[in-house]
């Protein structure tokens, strides 16, 4: 009798003791799970991944391809850092490329003043170069009606 009240006993307490595991391995992954890095930058990638894309897209590349410097902003260092970038532009419409060709230092210009607007630590964060894209993008389409799609960067080099 004694012996099958110890072991009932024992049964519970092994009973409740996995209950307790199991709870605290799931509220263990529910905190895991909630601390996870999620930078802004991979917000915003999130949020241009999610706009429907068109089904066909035209490439134009900015000065030919060939890179664009610019000064950046200068911090309280004064240490006059620039930026060289080979920018790639996305858009919705076939002959949007042709018309960029003849706006090609409009477009170079715009891409400067906002690269001037920045500085390196602005740059350098994680989510720099996606707030960069996104200005870019909003003051082309500003000239081009929202047909630019998407800014790429090719070369991205702070010195």
């Amino acid at each position: 009798m004694k012996g099958e009240k110890l072991n009932s006993i024992i049964l519970i307490l092994l009973v409740l003791l996995l209950l307790m595991m199991v709870g605290m391995g799931i509220g263990f992954l529910t905190v895991i799970k909630n601390l996870s890095p999620t930078t802004s930058a991979a917000k915003a990638v999130k949020t241009i991944n999610a706009e429907k894309k068109p089904e066909k897209l035209y490439t134009y590349d900015v000065n030919d391809g060939k890179a664009l410097m610019s000064n950046l902003q200068d911090t309280q260092t004064n240490t006059g850092r620039i930026i060289r970038v080979t920018v790639q532009l996305e858009v919705t419409d076939k002959k949007l490329p042709e018309t960029m060709k003849e706006k090609n230092i409009v477009i170079a210009d715009i891409i400067d003043s906002v690269l001037r607007s920045k500085t390196a630590d602005e740059l350098l964060k994680p989510e720099g170069k996606e707030k960069v894209r996104k200005e870019i993008k909003d003051r082309l389409n500003e000239i081009f009606e929202n047909k630019v799609y998407n800014v790429n960067f090719g070369e991205f080099i702070i010195q």
